[in-house]
């Protein structure tokens, strides 16, 4: 696609804006009438939070303790409940306090009304449901963030406002890790293990990054801004450190489940064979298909050092002698923690299917989802997210790029649909 080709899409697209009258975002919102308006500011004091497990639980209690006013929503009363009966949320670790939250409810129109940001934490399989049950919700200007996103989160999220009338436009971003190596000690006790050095960030379409990134490094200013979400995506290590850890090692699983206590997920989950002859591979597979999208590749290695501050020699070395996340308890089912059932359709499935667009070969990775389907007899590959069932099957690399960075996410107001026009340019 040549610079004409681009400015005639971004042409048609802006004047169709123009036509119907329907202006950019706003940095944020806080307030605003019946139909979706708001009112501008850049000043960041109220969150949303999606998702009260282990992250969920973290940043709402950490930003309470920072001075924001924390909605906290979930879908289960029994996550609730205890926060309710203790009246909030201690945390300690990497933050110490007890957090009183500005709401806990079971009601999402309740949680995200006023919120300037609203911070989706749950696994990538409930993106789709939240997305359904937002879309009515959402204002003009409000920022979601899919933390993380997986591989894929931001534009199936997208896709699935759009498919439920869409008709504000607030804007969509996703991570490339959760902010917190977190866990759950007690209900409504949260342990902050680390929070990470440096998460890279992007906006879906990137070219709202200027207004999104700087909100939400008043959250966390560590966050830098990606290129896109491509490479959000690509650089989301979940795939390559936890399914074939759980499904090679199902040992540590029945000694768990036996009752054995004292066994964790780096210490006990990952062991040697398993890194270097499983998971290096799939890291270099997942290095290899950034690369050929001309985006900034994170090996493990390094993801491992910007995130944490932890070197080694080899992938399985960093891993085992990193303090900050020698605390992760290891599981008692396969099933637990979303390890198979959220990485492999979410993570691994996407990322061979963006692979056969730039003809990058990934028997690894491929080894790793084949293993998974056997194991839980559940077919990944027809569930998955893939280039196809995001809406990009057919287009080229180039046409991928440009739709991330220049078109994201559109309200179905708009008569002219991007994605389609950019399906007929060569």
């Amino acid at each position: 696609m040549d610079d004409l080709q681009r400015e005639r899409i971004v042409g048609a697209v802006l004047a169709e804006i123009q036509r119907q009258g329907i202006l950019g975002p706003q940095q944020s919102w806080s307030g605003g009438n019946g139909n979706g308006a708001g009112r501008f500011s850049t000043k960041l004091e109220r969150i949303a939070i999606i998702g009260a497990g282990n992250g969920g639980m973290a940043i709402a209690a950490h930003q309470t303790l920072k001075g924001y006013k924390v909605n906290l929503f979930s879908f289960y009363g029994r996550e609730l409940k205890p926060i309710r009966e203790k009246g909030g949320i201690e945390v300690f670790g990497g933050a110490e306090g007890f957090a009183r939250l500005n709401l806990v409810t079971e009601s999402m129109e309740e949680a995200v009304k006023d919120a300037q940001v609203i911070m989706v934490v749950a696994p990538a399989s409930s993106h789709i449901a939240i997305a359904t049950l937002l879309t009515p919700l959402v204002k003009d200007g409000q920022i979601i963030v899919l933390n993380p996103g997986r591989t894929g989160g931001s534009i199936e999220f997208a896709r699935a406002m759009r498919r439920q009338g869409l008709r504000t436009r607030p804007y969509l971003a996703e991570t490339n890790t959760l902010i917190y190596a977190a866990e759950t000690r007690a209900p409504a006790r949260v342990e902050i293990l680390k929070e990470k050095n440096k998460m890279r960030v992007s906006a879906f379409p990137a070219k709202d990054n200027p207004v999104v990134i700087p909100m939400l490094q008043q959250m966390y200013p560590q966050i830098e801004a990606g290129q896109n979400v491509l490479e959000i995506a690509f650089n989301n290590v979940g795939g390559v450190f936890h399914p074939a850890a759980a499904l090679l090692n199902t040992a540590t699983l029945q000694r768990v489940a036996g009752g054995e206590k004292g066994l964790h997920w780096y210490g006990n989950m990952i062991t040697q064979p398993v890194c270097d002859m499983v998971m290096e591979k799939m890291d270099k597979e997942k290095v290899s298909l950034a690369e050929a999208f001309g985006l900034d590749a994170w090996p493990a290695l390094k993801w491992v050092w910007e995130s944490y501050g932890v070197k080694g020699n080899t992938l399985f070395e960093a891993l085992r002698s990193n303090p900050h996340v020698a605390g992760f308890s290891a599981p008692g089912d396969l099933y637990a923690f979303h390890n198979i059932l959220d990485e492999v359709p979410n993570n691994l499935v996407p990322q061979a299917s963006f692979a056969k667009v730039v003809g990058i070969p990934t028997p690894a990775m491929d080894s790793i989802v084949n293993l998974a389907c056997v194991m839980t007899g559940i077919d990944f590959w027809s569930m998955g997210r893939t280039v196809e069932s995001l809406g990009l099957g057919g287009m080229s690399k180039e046409e991928i790029l440009y739709f991330v960075e220049q078109v994201g996410l559109q309200p179905v107001r708009m008569d002219v649909q991007p994605e389609r026009v950019l399906q007929g340019v060569s």
